[in-house]
Order: C-alpha cells, then sequence, then structure tokens
C-alpha cells in the first residue's frame, strides 16, 4: 500500500487543472490566509471535498495532498508570471518580452486577486486577525480614560470626578473639598518667538554699525597721513630751493 502511494501520479492535463480550479472556486476558505486552528481546519475539510469531488468527475483518483500540492504550484507559477508582467511593462528600453498566453494561470491570478500582484489585500490578509486584536485593545486604552474636570458656575476653580474622595478631601485628588486650582503654565508663544528674532535683528544692526564706525576711521586716519605726507613733500621742496639759492649766492660771491 505504501509502495502505491509513493507511485508518482501523471501530470494533470489543461481540462483537468481547469475543472479543479471551478472546484476550488467553490471553497473561498482556501484563499484566505488566515492561520487559526478554526480555519486550519476548515481547510482540511475542504481539501478532502475537493479530492473526492475531483476524483469522482475525472475518474482518476486524486489524494488530498496531491491537489493541494498542485494548487501551491499553481500558486507559484501565477505569482511569477505576474511578476514578470510587471517587469515587463516597466521596460523602456530595448523592446518588451514576448509574454505567450496562459489561460491557466490568467485564472488562478483571478482567482489570487490582489495578493497575486504582490500588493496588500484589503480583505483576507495575512495580518487581519492581529490587525483586529491591536484595534480592540486601542479601542479599550481610548475609552479606559479619568474623567474630565467639571467647571463649577460662578467659581475659578475645577472640581474633578472620578476617584476624588468627599467633603474631607479624600481621594486621588488631595486638597479640601476635592477642589483642583489650575495652575499657570508659560509655553513657547509666538510672543516669545518674536522678541528673540528682534534682539537678533538688534544685535546684527548693532555689530554692523560698530564695522561701519571702526571703516570710518581707517579712512580719516588714511586721509591724515596723506595730509601730512603731502606737507613732508612740500618742506622738502622748500628745503631743496633753499639749498639752491644758497649756492647760487657762494658761486657769485667767488666770481
Amino acid at each position: 500500500m505504501a509502495e502505491q502511494q509513493n507511485i508518482k501520479a501523471k501530470p494533470l492535463v489543461k481540462d483537468s487543472i481547469i475543472l479543479l480550479l471551478d472546484i476550488i472556486m467553490k471553497y473561498p476558505v482556501i484563499t484566505t490566509k488566515a492561520t487559526n486552528a478554526t480555519n486550519n481546519k476548515l481547510k482540511e475539510e475542504a481539501w478532502k471535498s475537493i479530492a473526492q469531488e475531483f476524483s469522482a468527475v475525472t475518474g482518476d483518483l486524486r489524494r488530498p495532498e496531491q491537489i493541494r500540492l498542485k494548487w501551491e504550484n499553481l500558486k507559484k507559477s501565477a505569482r511569477k508570471r505576474s511578476a514578470f508582467i510587471r517587469q515587463n511593462n516597466l521596460k523602456t528600453g530595448g523592446g518588451k518580452s514576448f509574454i505567450p498566453p496562459d489561460d491557466v494561470l490568467v485564472r488562478v491570478a483571478s482567482i489570487l486577486g490582489s495578493t497575486c500582484n504582490g500588493l496588500p489585500a484589503e480583505f483576507g490578509g495575512d495580518a487581519d486577525e492581529a490587525i483586529a486584536s491591536k484595534a480592540a485593545e486601542a479601542i479599550v486604552e481610548v475609552f479606559d480614560f479619568q474623567p474630565l474636570p467639571e467647571i463649577v458656575q460662578g467659581s475659578s476653580v475645577v472640581v474633578l470626578g472620578g476617584d476624588c474622595g468627599g467633603n474631607g478631601g479624600g481621594g486621588d485628588c488631595g486638597g479640601n473639598g476635592g477642589t483642583y486650582t489650575p495652575k499657570n503654565y508659560i509655553f513657547n508663544t509666538p510672543k516669545s518667538a518674536m522678541n528673540k528674532r528682534r534682539k537678533l535683528s538688534e544685535e546684527v544692526q548693532r555689530a554692523q554699525r560698530d564695522k561701519d564706525l571702526g571703516l570710518v576711521a581707517y579712512f580719516q586716519a588714511k586721509a591724515q597721513k596723506v595730509i601730512l605726507e603731502n606737507k613732508k613733500i612740500e618742506l622738502e621742496n622748500i628745503k631743496l630751493e633753499l639749498e639752491i639759492k644758497l649756492m647760487k649766492q657762494k658761486i657769485n660771491c667767488n666770481d
């Protein structure tokens, strides 16, 4: 018996594969991605029913394991073909490759839906149960909050509800009579930001003014230096003229 089960079954023809796909479509649980115990049990029963129906129609006895393995291989081939089609459509140069038509894989891709194209499934994905559980926890966390403080008419204090004590001021509120006096908090308001920018602008203007004053003093000193150099040149010219006159007088006296 074991030797008969180990004998490899003959491949399915195209018509048999299409018949198998028609039978699989009758069992939506096969294409769901949930992996809980209940869903796994339903899948096992579905594969048994599919194998029985397929064997009865075709007259070829097939075990549920063989039918399931064939379906897994078809899914892999369909996803590989869809990925190749996407890559082929993205080509910009050299021409696109020819992809031969395949009715069987197209049918498998239509059964798989968005999961065949590598896109996140809106419903029936692997993370459905995890998302649902996290959503439930988030809802509990959102609604598990302390009651908001109530403002008493004609009063400047806030009365807290919930766990506050009675007249003695017990509970979590503390104080006298379960009242709470609001505190003043200082936030970084736009006014403080404007003040910072104004101070920075004043510092920049002060630095620019000091720079301008320094340049004025520099040019004034340079101009004064030029004036002194001109006076020095004038004095040297006067000295030369006097020396020339003295030399002329000496020459006249010798004559």
